[in-house]
């Protein structure tokens, strides 16, 4: 904003890089969350991507609720996948179906549309080009997944990162200033640490592998057999994503690097509050412990997700079993191996010879033996391997600097900016049991020799405090390794040594052996840690807005000028989503169909409107001689419809269900038309009773002569009433009550939106929460002295505590059938008993619970803010609405309480 602050010397030149400001932030959307929602993840994974949401037919949501979803989130880009190649497309239009009705809204309100990467089949481009090239800033590349057995992430990584430099960090306040005062392009921050590693292999000529630990990701490079590669871990960080490390690791990985003497509860709500005020700088001893401890296991999980995307693993081959230690040692270790060209090659953990540490938890530890056992433990190197740290995190910027003065950069590289920590011998084996003998050590220097046994468990530090060159010479024992290579070795190193022959490496080893941290100290409070950040609060009152928006396009039943209440229903969907068919008629062999005959065979247009069962096709004509010939054959539509789109080259027709469906039962006489006895009626059915159609889809089949299927499908969209044996007939009805959008507060319609949504004008007090769980509520407000809820009525009441809720007081105000609850703080473990799951990824609204649950100040015991709790008195006995949708990352969104006289 003061620009005159940037104003540089006329003999500066200005180079920078950039950085994700908070996460390019992805919504994947796929057919199956296992194969195409999986490659679209590792996909967005590998170009840096923090990932919303997964999408997929079989994640267990139904439309309404993938829809709700999309129209809560607003990502900076979506990603579609999902088919192989020439494969079916129904499926995918479905999905992308779905997406069009939801219409998400972007990150920036300026941006008139979302782009979307279609990496799907791509046989179905022209149709998804038809859906979306209107809505969405659409492109197309080659498929995630050509077929079952292929994976190909790479054009989606290349188009997602060119998408983000063009169109996210564009975004970015004062960015185009910024690009007209630098001497040379901008380029991300991770391909500046690229081209330090490029910079710094060019000297040691080693593999290497690197890591950046952030607030919100942890980036991953390594440098092997001459290739480089990145992966970005966009939800393993120290403070935004730091809540999402402790869900995916779990507890108990992350208890084996902290004191015994540390509370499971202290740990969860320190790392929960870490997450609120992504600010906080540790302080103590025990802080810093925890915060240790979660870097290790980021390091771990985004090593595992750095192996993966870029590596696939090697099963041992005839020839590498002639060889005695490969053949042990494969048994033990695996093999990686990436594709170049035609040179197949290959490598274990133990061929890296350097590991590097960055980003502030590693960079700016007090202690280096602190730095050298977090990348030890988080990287687990194997074989011999230098740690060195990037102890100022100077290296992208050096980078950067290699591209207009490459020596300099060069010579900076190695005198400012890297820290050489220690040497790790971590030897590999199968045997692992207590009291083995796994080397013997001989260190000379100056004259002097010493002699060290390594026995399995052992955990020895070896320093070199004088820095003089020492002579190391290592005797392995039998079924030990360090590389494939060798029993013994020989080498001269000035480093620190830290042998690791720990069965089950944990804290207590490395601070007796290290002395890390000075644990006598007192645990400070999570409240007094956490308290002194708390901000200053958010109050509005008076006249103010509030939107109310279908999920997708429906009836909007209100209009400007209208007064509202709290339970006026302002829209509904009345049915599901409506479904999209794609009659593949080429596919029909009967028909004998081809481009060049289908134009005269077709019996409708594109706009037409279709009935169940009408005749789309017609192939020959009506003479009694074609008849007999069986030289005539039709095609009927499966559902009510309009046609959308044909397709005459390939043979296709894009039909849009038309929801008017009858609420009264529909019976079909399934036996008859299969020619059945009624009682054998369930052996043919390929749906049982509660399951619900849509009309068009299969609901029994017989095979005639063995390979002449017979299928008769459902007439109607509903549920499956009554599989009749005694009739044969089967009954459908369809039951699903309309989805409704109530108001939740009282006042003025100011705008409608027609089909989509209204703006609602209303009088009141607004005001924050820090994080809320659960969707939206509303009722008489109850402010409450103490959690308790004894002789209370709070059936449909808004509870407030001042203090601190427990798992107990929610369970009997679900009991009670509350409405919601404000509290100032909750214990983090009780929290994620109620509602079922770890935090993780800090965007919530979509909990699975009875009421939403806002805190006022976050996890622990806090008390209220004065202010808030003085509003929240003094109205007590007044109508209350909430809404616990939180996102704590990029574009925060804080939950909100709103108060009405």
């Amino acid at each position: 904003e003061n620009k005159s602050l940037l104003q540089l010397q006329p003999d500066t030149v200005y180079l920078t890089t950039s950085s994700a400001g908070g996460g390019l932030q992805i919504l994947v959307i796929g057919l199956t969350l296992f194969d195409s929602a999986g490659s679209g993840e590792r996909a967005a994974f590998g170009a840096g991507g923090v990932i919303l949401d997964t999408l997929a037919i079989d994640d267990k949501r139904s439309s309404l609720e993938q829809m709700q979803v999309m129209h809560l989130l607003h990502p900076d880009i979506i990603l579609m996948c999902g088919g192989i190649d020439s494969g079916a497309v129904s499926s995918l239009l479905r999905m992308g179906e779905i997406l069009q009705l939801a219409d998400p809204s972007p990150k920036f309100g300026e941006k008139r549309h979302i782009p979307l990467i279609f990496a799907g089949n791509t046989s179905a481009q022209p149709y998804i080009s038809g859906l979306f090239q209107e809505r969405f800033d659409l492109y197309l590349v080659p498929n995630l997944r050509p077929s079952m057995t292929e994976e190909n992430l790479t054009p989606a990584r290349e188009k997602i990162h060119k998408l983000f430099m063009d169109n996210v960090m564009e975004q970015a306040p004062g960015y185009n200033y910024l690009k007209g005062l630098v001497a040379d392009d901008i380029i991300p921050t991770p391909l500046g640490v690229i081209k330090a590693l490029q910079l710094l292999s060019e000297k040691i000529n080693q593999n290497i592998m690197s890591v950046d630990i952030g607030g919100a990701t942890t980036d991953i490079f390594s440098n092997i057999l001459g290739s480089y590669f990145r992966t970005v871990s966009a939800n393993y960080g120290m403070s935004y994503s730091i809540a999402n490390v402790f869900k995916d690791a779990g507890y108990e990985m992350i208890s084996r690097w902290l004191p015994a003497s540390l509370p499971e509860d202290y740990i969860r709500d320190y790392i929960a509050n870490k997450m609120l005020y992504p600010t906080f700088v540790p302080e103590s001893s025990y802080q810093i412990i925890i915060e240790q401890a979660i870097v290790r296991e980021a390091l771990r999980l985004s090593r595992k997700q750095h192996l993966e995307m870029n590596f696939k693993k090697r099963e041992l081959g005839f020839l590498d079993k002639l060889a005695k230690n490969r053949q042990d040692l494969e048994k033990i270790t695996q093999a990686f191996y990436f594709e170049q060209e035609l040179d197949k090659k290959e490598f274990h953990m133990y061929d890296i010879n350097l590991m590097i540490g960055a980003g502030g938890a590693i960079s700016h530890a007090a202690d280096p033996k602190q730095a050298l056992v977090m990348v030890l433990d988080g990287l687990e190197p194997e074989g011999i391997t230098e740690i060195w740290r990037d102890r100022h995190f100077i290296s992208p910027h050096l980078g950067k600097l290699s591209s207009v003065q490459e020596t300099l950069a060069s010579r900076l590289l190695m005198e400012s900016c890297y820290e050489k920590l220690g040497m790790i011998l971590r030897p590999v084996s199968n045997r692992w049991k207590p009291d083995q003998p796994v080397m013997d050590i001989q260190m000379s220097s100056n004259g002097q020799q010493e002699d060290i046994r390594i026995m399995t468990g052992d955990f020895i530090y070896l320093n070199n405090g004088k820095k003089d060159e020492r002579k190391i010479k290592i005797d392995l024992k039998k079924g030990f390794y360090l590389n494939s290579e060798h029993q013994q070795y020989e080498f001269h190193t000035d480093l620190p040594i830290l042998v690791d022959a720990r069965i089950s490496p944990d804290f207590s080893s490395e601070q007796q052996v290290l002395n890390l941290f000075d644990t006598e100290e007192a645990i400070p409070s999570v409240e007094d840690t956490f308290r002194i950040l708390l901000p200053d609060r958010l109050v509005r009152i008076g006249k103010q807005l509030l939107e109310i928006k279908l999920p997708y396009p429906g009836e909007i039943l209100v209009e400007a000028g209208e007064t509202v209440s709290p339970e006026t229903v302002i829209g509904r969907n009345i049915y599901d989503p409506p479904r999209i068919y794609v009659l593949t008629l080429f596919d029909k062999t009967y028909l004998k169909l081809t481009p060049e005959n289908l134009p005269s065979s077709l019996l409708i247009r594109e706009g037409e409107e279709v009935k169940y069962g009408q005749h789309i096709v017609e192939v020959g004509s009506r003479r009694l001689l074609d008849e007999i010939q069986f030289q005539h054959f039709f095609y009927e539509s499966p559902v009510r419809g309009r046609i959308e789109k044909i397709n005459i080259e390939s043979g296709t027709i894009i039909l849009r269900e038309i929801q008017d469906y009858s609420t009264r039962p529909v019976k079909v006489d399934v036996a008859k038309r299969l020619n059945i006895e009624p009682r054998l009626l369930p052996r043919y059915m390929k749906k049982i009773t509660g399951d619900f159609v849509y009309a068009g889809e299969p609901l029994a089949s017989r095979l005639f002569d063995g390979k002449h299927p017979r299928v008769v499908s459902a007439p109607g969209t509903g549920t499956i009433r009554e599989i009749n044996t005694v009739t044969g007939l089967v009954t459908i009805k369809y039951d699903k009550q309309p989805f409704e959008m109530k108001t939740g507060v009282s006042g003025i319609i100011k705008l409608v939106n027609q089909g989509i949504s209204a703006l609602v004008e209303y009088e009141g007090t607004q005001i924050q929460g820090r994080i809320g769980f659960g969707s939206i509520s509303w009722g008489e407000l109850s402010y409450i002295e103490t959690a308790t809820l004894k002789d209370i009525d709070a059936a449909g009441k808004i509870l407030v505590v001042n203090g601190t809720v427990d798992l107990d007081f929610l369970k009997r105000a679900q009991q009670k059938k509350a409405g919601g609850v404000i509290a100032s703080s909750l214990n983090n473990r009780q929290l994620v008993e109620f509602i079922g799951t770890e935090i993780g990824v800090a965007l919530t609204g979509n909990e699975d619970i009875p009421f939403p649950i806002i805190l006022t100040e976050g996890f622990g015991n806090f008390t209220m803010n004065g202010q808030y709790q003085q509003i929240l008195q003094a109205h007590n006995g007044k109508w209350c609405y909430l809404n616990g949708h939180t996102q704590i990352r990029a574009g925060v969104v804080r939950p909100v309480i709103i108060i009405q006289e």
